[in-house]
């Protein structure tokens, strides 16, 4: 009787449970009524909403932009979970949001997977951090310095060159490893000043933790947007945070041991300034702590490393798939180069300008960032008769 009767207390609980939780999102649509009745609306299923067509996180534009054209508009609303999102590829929509001081503030739910202790750094930042972080590390970025990085983007181009030719005549090859291994080297040497050698058993070990790595980022941004990331931060998760970091923390260490700034000199070139040298330079001025400089350095060199690879590839893929435009590079190129690139300077780039209109065109149609998110703190027009 006592079985029956916990039973009946277990269901009464359930029901009272469901019922609240359906009137909470009865009254949340509701509020949100003021956009969702002006922009086309997915709706999904209750309390998933259309969370449960992008198990697979792969297909997750695809899906958006078949929906898109399903209802023929170019911005529209979606619910994932109980929260809604404005989807948009109008051109003046997106001008708006990256433009408009209103929309400075980070989507939270949709950088979710970049709250991991390491990767939440200027990408996600609020915005009077990310100012903050910004200018600290905006040196990096200028155009001296990247002229400065110019022999070892040479000398990395020169390898992923000759790897590649090594594989003309064999058939299928898998290039976006290749292209992903020469491009670590990189983002280690330009934003750490660390020297990793190729083909070592650390360079292939911090390739495939990294690699990963990635695939977690992609389990957070599910679980993130039904509210349960905590179900993707598993142990191994966290083992790969810390192999990943460690090379990270113990240059921190080095370079705070040494006594005066003036020591403070990357491995590459005296002049030349990377991340983590700036990073540091700003914790010696009281702008960043220890743990900033531990995540500004890590968030730039992951950032690098996955949009440069990514580029890369797009562009060859892209190439490949349209062999009259890669004649018109290739004879573009050798005009410019007619003795064989081999060192490529700053001024030789103006002089392919071809070439710099495929590569804007390549990555319009397949960015290496696929979305950006904002979020509004106050009532922002979005787009006419729309305020969110």
């Amino acid at each position: 009787m006592s079985t029956l009767s916990g039973m009946e207390t277990l269901i009464l609980t359930a029901i009272i449970l469901l019922l609240t939780a359906s009137w909470r999102l009865y009254q949340k649509r509701k509020y949100y009524c003021s956009v969702t009745s002006k922009l086309p609306t997915f709706y999904g299923i209750p309390f998933f909403g259309v969370a449960y067509q992008v198990f697979d996180v792969n297909k997750l534009f695809r899906i958006i932009s078949a929906g898109n054209d399903v209802l023929k508009t170019a911005t529209a609303c979606a619910w994932v979970a109980t929260t809604p999102y404005v989807l948009t590829v109008d051109p003046e929509v997106v001008k708006r949001v990256t433009t408009s001081p209103e929309f400075l503030h980070k989507a939270t739910d949709l950088y979710t997977h970049f709250h991991n202790g390491v990767l939440n750094g200027i990408i996600v930042s609020p915005v009077k951090k990310w100012k903050t972080n910004r200018k600290a590390i905006s040196p990096f970025l200028a155009h001296s310095n990247i002229i400065d990085m110019f022999p070892a983007f040479n000398e990395n181009a020169n390898n992923v060159k000759n790897k590649l030719a090594g594989l003309a005549g064999l058939g299928e090859q898998d290039i976006f490893t290749i292209i992903k291994e020469c491009i670590l080297q990189l983002s280690f040497l330009t934003v750490l000043g660390i020297k990793i050698e190729e083909d070592t058993e650390k360079h292939k070990e911090i390739l495939r933790v990294f690699n990963a790595l990635v695939d977690h980022m992609k389990l957070d941004l599910w679980f993130g947007s039904l509210g349960l990331v905590f179900l993707s931060r598993t142990p191994r998760y966290k083992r790969i945070i810390k192999y990943l970091c460690d090379p990270v923390r113990s240059l921190i260490k080095e370079k705070l041991s040494r006594k005066g700034e003036s020591e403070a000199v990357n491995s590459l070139e005296n002049n030349q300034q990377t991340v983590i040298d700036l990073a540091v330079k700003s914790m010696r001025q009281g702008v960043f702590s220890e743990k900033d400089v531990e995540i500004e350095s890590f968030t730039m060199f992951a950032a690098s490393f996955e949009t440069s690879a990514s580029a890369a590839y797009t562009c060859l893929v892209m190439l490949a798939m349209h062999p009259e435009i890669q004649e018109r590079v290739f004879q573009e190129v050798r005009s410019v180069f007619p003795d064989g690139v081999t060192d490529v300077k700053y001024d030789d780039l103006q002089k392919l300008r071809y070439l710099d209109m495929f590569v804007s065109e390549a990555l319009r149609l397949v960015p290496p960032i696929t979305y950006t998110g904002r979020q509004t703190v106050r009532d922002t027009e979005l787009c006419p008769g729309v305020i969110l």
